[in-house]
């Protein structure tokens, strides 16, 4: 009789998802906004399903009647060509998160093509995944990985497309980033579809105003699309990202809203990635699952990570973690010297993760 590890709610969808595929453990999600108005799961999300289901071979899905329950059982990720119009109420990076963990232990190399909206609330833009999550998969190994913007597409209308290729592993080599080094460069987008051409230089001068006390090495790409390019929809972003003397790299990306002016939109991101690098470590805080997936499953050796303070979604994907391949990590609390304004020093701290690798090895991966 097969054995189905159970879960509540929809919070932890994408990650159960994920570490079910990996492991090849089938699950039961039941209550899925069992209490809400809209019951079940909602539409991006029946069309990750589908997704998954392409890109698997062997997978059944099973849901209630009201959606409200779900019974997966995964297949083997075969990967290969596949093109997916993703649903235009979440972006991209909702459905790109997902393929970044899979990508590596599949059977043929991914050449995914995505369609929808590239810019929106809630998930990593295209240029933060293009610009950032693939510099960490190059050093995870994956050197093939790449993506191709060929549209842009601003919610609600989309319109978006992009291209990822990304190559397999057969196993994962051991991680230690422990060294952040020192901040040499900051980089980053100003993209804007569908509006006056005077919008990316607000947005870009008023980021450089604030970046250039720190760092005189900033350079910021203008980017401005119109015609069959621009999308369906207007609407205007930036992606930030530092690169150390250690090639780590911090990101922040924001997608302005109908009633964000282009100086609020920099000042914000400019912000959020100055905070971002005073919390410290080797991997922001939206690449953490990535690195801690990638520790679990390397060889039977000790992996370790510097972070900064650990997200409520980390914590989760830990004990997750900790369920389907019973990895436990240890933590330990790293004070160091930082230097505050005024020649001060104050005390931080980060966090130093440590783990043994379960020894995963991709059966699935094509030997031809």
């Amino acid at each position: 009789m097969t054995k189905y590890l159970t879960f509540k709610g929809d919070g932890e969808f994408r990650q159960i998802l994920i570490l079910s595929l990996l492991s090849g453990k089938p699950v039961v999600i039941e209550e899925i906004r069992h209490l809400e108005d809209e019951l079940g799961l909602t539409e991006y999300e029946v069309s990750l399903l589908k997704l998954i289901d392409e890109l698997t071979n062997g997978t059944k899905t099973k849901l209630n009647e009201t959606g409200t329950r779900l019974v997966f059982n995964p297949g083997f990720i075969i990967g290969g060509e596949v093109t997916h119009d993703c649903s235009l109420s979440v972006p991209l990076g909702y459905y790109l998160e997902v393929l970044v963990c899979l990508a590596a232990f599949s059977k043929k190399k991914f050449n995914i093509t995505l369609r929808g909206v590239t810019h929106g609330q809630g998930h990593p833009n295209v240029d933060t995944l293009k610009h950032v999550t693939l510099s960490y998969c190059k050093k995870l190994g994956l050197h093939s990985a790449e993506m191709t913007i060929n549209k842009r597409g601003y919610a609600p209308g989309g319109g978006g497309e992009i291209v990822f290729n990304c190559n397999t592993l057969k196993v994962v080599k051991p991680i230690q980033w422990l060294d952040s080094g020192k901040i040499k460069r900051i980089r980053g987008v100003a993209s804007c579809s569908r509006m006056s051409p005077a919008t990316n230089p607000r947005v870009i001068d008023k980021a450089r105003g604030v970046l250039n006390d720190f760092l005189p090495d900033v350079y910021i790409y203008n980017e401005h699309l119109k015609g069959a390019q621009s999308g369906n929809s207007p609407g205007n972003s930036l992606t930030l990202y530092t690169e150390s003397t250690t090639d780590v790299t911090i990101c922040c990306d924001n997608t302005a809203t109908s009633q964000t002016l282009p100086e609020d939109l920099a000042l914000t991101t400019t912000h959020q990635l100055l905070d971002a690098v005073h919390a410290g470590g080797c991997v922001d805080s939206s690449h953490q699952y990535l690195v801690l997936l990638y520790m679990a499953l390397t060889q039977h050796n000790v992996s370790s990570v510097r972070l900064g303070p650990l997200t409520p979604f980390t914590i989760t994907f830990l004990r997750n973690l900790k369920l389907f391949f019973g990895v436990v990590f240890k933590i330990k609390v790293d004070k160091i010297d930082v230097e505050e304004p005024g020649n001060r020093k104050g005390l931080g701290s980060t966090l130093v993760l440590s783990c043994l690798g379960v020894g995963f090895e991709n059966m699935n991966r094509s030997m031809t």
